[in-house]
């Protein structure tokens, strides 16, 4: 199938399920309420993100062209059985250890699936990545708690390693990159602004996941530096990473549910949904993408960017955590 056809038909597919999805979770009464840990004011269906799902399993048939069949050998497998967990999630809240057991499962099966040669061979390697894999799981879950926030930052990370794994020769997984952009495109129009349906744990548990699955098997297979794979996610991995540290600091419940993220802070002073959102494609534009562009080309500069703007960004999020401070209570 042509690319271009591909792309298109998932765009067009994903918006028309997430509509699906919408009304399903209408009627199912599958709907997230407003209260002090959430930053939207009018009850909200939630689940949408099965429409990028659904159409990335539509698409994966035609993701094997080149011989490559990491994506359905390796990352797909977890990629359903996240879907299926957030699925059932986002209808009855499911208990947190089993949904930590069944995301080690999943990581621990990717990691050892691309595993070729290299740093990823020694134990400690292995199990970094896999803490690391989780922890992106459920990290772009906890970013996504305003409108389009999730939606864009997947836009932006599925053109970069589009254009990563095209520079690299690997168009199998440039093309799920790809797909992956496509989607969530279709989805923005439903969540982007007034949110008609939020993304759900179906959506932002397994894009986590996905994103992370791109970034290990990336670096596994040396389309790209482990530097570069640090920076694509970038603005997502400070803001919760350090928002983490911090509650862990305050000796707050920090595996409660709470608004304490850059981004819900931000909202609570009176910026928009949009407006934080843009707020941070702004940053992945004017300081993420320049940023992986040299350490592309100038592959012994990688590490230097990377111990560049990582500082740099966490400074920038302290100061903005400061100037804002804190409206809502920590859980």
């Amino acid at each position: 199938m042509n690319s271009i056809v591909l792309v298109t038909g998932v765009t067009f597919f994903s918006g028309i399920l997430t509509g699906l999805a919408a009304w399903y979770a209408h009627r199912s009464g599958m709907v997230d309420h407003p209260g002090e840990r959430h930053s939207h004011m009018v009850d909200t269906p939630r689940g949408g993100g099965i429409g990028i799902i659904l159409a990335l399993l539509m698409a994966s048939p035609f993701l094997i062209s080149g011989g490559d069949d990491s994506w359905l050998k390796c990352i797909l497998p977890g990629m359903l059985v996240l879907a299926v967990l957030g699925w059932r999630d986002d209808h009855v809240s499911l208990p947190a250890g089993l949904r930590f057991f069944v995301q080690l499962a999943v990581s621990i099966y990717l990691v050892a699936c691309t595993i070729n040669d290299g740093w990823m061979q020694a134990v400690v390697g292995f199990l970094l990545t896999v803490l690391a894999l989780v922890w992106m799981t459920n990290l772009y879950n906890f970013m996504d708690g305003s409108n389009g926030m999730a939606g864009l930052q997947a836009v932006f990370g599925g053109v970069v390693l589009f254009v990563l794994f095209s520079l690299a020769g690997q168009h199998d997984l440039a093309l799920a990159s790809a797909c992956i952009a496509a989607g969530s495109i279709g989805f923005l129009p439903w969540n982007l602004g007034k949110a008609r349906v939020f993304m759900g744990d179906v959506g932002s548990i397994t894009l986590g996941f996905v994103f992370g699955a791109l970034l290990v098997t990336g670096v596994a297979s040396h389309a790209f530096s482990l530097p570069v794979a640090l920076l694509v996610m970038l603005v997502f991995i400070i803001d919760s990473t350090l928002t983490l540290f911090n509650r862990i600091l305050k000796r707050e419940r920090w595996y409660n549910a709470h608004k304490q993220h850059l981004y819900q802070r931000l909202i609570a002073h009176g910026w928009t949904h949009g407006s934080v959102a843009l707020f941070y494609q702004a940053i992945n534009l004017a300081v993420v993408v320049p940023g992986i562009v040299v350490a592309v080309n100038y592959p012994a500069l990688a590490w230097l960017v990377a111990t560049i703007l990582i500082p740099a960004l966490s400074i920038g999020w302290y100061l903005l955590i400061k100037r804002n401070g804190v409206l809502a209570q920590a859980g």
